[in-house]
Order: C-alpha cells, then structure tokens, then sequence
C-alpha cells in the first residue's frame, strides 16, 4: 500500500462557509469589495483545505475573536389550508344526516345512497367515460 497521499478535498459546502465569512467581513468593513471578489473566487476553485485556507488566511481566525452574533429563531413555517379536506368534511356533515334521513323514511333511500356514492366515487377517481356512451371523442 505505499500508494501517494492525496490532501483532502475540500467540499461545497465548505466552500460556502468561507464565502459565507468572507462576505460576513465585508459586511463589517474588514474586506474591500476587490479583495472579496478576489478571495471568494480563490474559495471557489480550491480543491483542498489547504486551498480553502489561503483564501480565507486572516479572516477566520478574527472571526473566531469576537463574539458570534445570536440568531433569532426562525418562525414555524405556515401550513397551508387544504380546502379540498374541508370542502370534503363540510359536505360530509351535511351530507351523512341527509342520507340516514333519506334511508330510514323512505322506501327507496338505500338506492339513493347507492347511486349517490357510485357517483361520489367516479368524480373523486376521476373514471372517463368508455369511447362512444353519450360524449363525443375528438
């Protein structure tokens, strides 16, 4: 196994981090906007850490100095209403008493409640027609 030593490489996402500082010290006024053009595209083609560390030599070591900045914590992110569920359940209120109406006090509400949910069923599959029974195929 006496094979060469390769450095390790550096990944994406370590890339992004030092970019991420380079421009946290351009924001605070310890980079010029040359100098950080400069640097995050010798961050961007760095191969290794070693690369990486060229790039961002000085800044990192005074970003570690001071303090680290507290972050707010991220609000929740809001759930969308799904209307379809509530449209369904709505109806389904609505809809049930009826049907328990219609079965009891009538003599033909069993068939009622079969064809309503022979429909109910065909429009939530989305079923076609077959070709040629009652709709014209273009």
């Amino acid at each position: 196994m006496g094979g060469r030593w390769w450095p390790p490489a550096a990944s994406d996402a370590d890339r992004e981090r030092v970019i991420d500082a380079l421009k946290d010290a351009f924001a605070q006024g310890r980079l010029t906007r040359s100098e950080l053009a400069t640097r995050a595209g010798q961050a961007l083609e760095s191969k290794t850490y070693a690369d990486l560390a060229r790039a961002s030599a000085g800044i990192l070591a005074r970003r570690a100095a001071t303090a680290p900045a507290r972050q707010h914590a991220a609000a929740p992110p809001s759930r969308r209403v799904n209307w379809k569920v509530i449209a369904w359940v709505l109806s389904a209120i609505v809809v049930l008493p009826g049907l328990g109406v219609a079965f009891f006090a009538t003599y033909y509400g069993s068939l009622y409640i079969m064809l309503l949910l022979a429909g109910s069923g065909a429009a939530a599959t989305g079923t076609p027609w077959p070709p040629g029974h009652g709709r014209s195929v273009s």
